[in-house]
């Protein structure tokens, strides 16, 4: 065994393009392979991060031009279906949007969910820090934009507390932070 060792070691060492080529795809394959797995698990298999799943429902609005496509409603129409509604407990809206986050010259993209203020409390989600949005504050034209931020962004400031209330510059809109989700949530 030790001498099948020592022959292998050899040859990678007389050979070694192919020593670094034969490393660098099986760490490339490795990383995706992980990586794919890690987007599966979570979207498929992690239990969702709060209350009552099983009673949740998402509701869509058929394309009338093309049956088969499916989308969100305008706020108007959730503002609608929230008010006359008779059927659920409760009624909330989100939307996932790419947005452009942080500071002048070093803006980056992400993805952040624009949602009602009632949000949290459907899911029954308490957060780690902070207060969720106020209903005023879903109202348009609000004048004081506020943000949620993720556990993850609240740990790349060092889970600073002072991250609450400090400013965050959205799409180049200041936003206050109200809020910080707790570790693990994904919404």
């Amino acid at each position: 065994m030790v001498q099948d060792l020592r022959f292998a070691v050899r040859q990678l060492f007389k050979a070694p393009g192919f020593t670094i080529a034969a490393v660098t795809v099986l760490a490339l394959g490795i990383g995706v392979n992980t990586a794919v797995f890690s987007l599966v698990n979570t979207l498929f298999f992690a239990p969702p991060a709060y209350a009552k799943p099983h009673e949740m429902v998402q509701l869509f609005s058929q394309d009338k031009k093309d049956p088969n496509k499916f989308r969100g409603f305008s706020y108007p129409t959730y503002l609608d279906i929230r008010e006359q509604n008779a059927v659920f407990s409760d009624a909330m809206s989100f939307n996932l949007a790419l947005i452009g986050l942080g500071q002048k010259g070093d803006t980056r993209r992400a993805f952040a969910a624009i949602v009602s203020s009632n949000y949290f409390s459907v899911l029954g989600v308490p957060l780690a820090r902070g207060r969720t949005f106020l209903p005023e504050e879903e109202t348009p034209g609000h004048n004081v934009p506020v943000a949620i931020v993720s556990y993850s962004y609240w740990q790349k400031h060092d889970l600073n507390p002072s991250v609450v209330g400090s400013q965050l510059l959205v799409n180049g809109r200041p936003f206050t932070i109200v809020g910080i989700t707790p570790k693990g949530f994904v919404g």
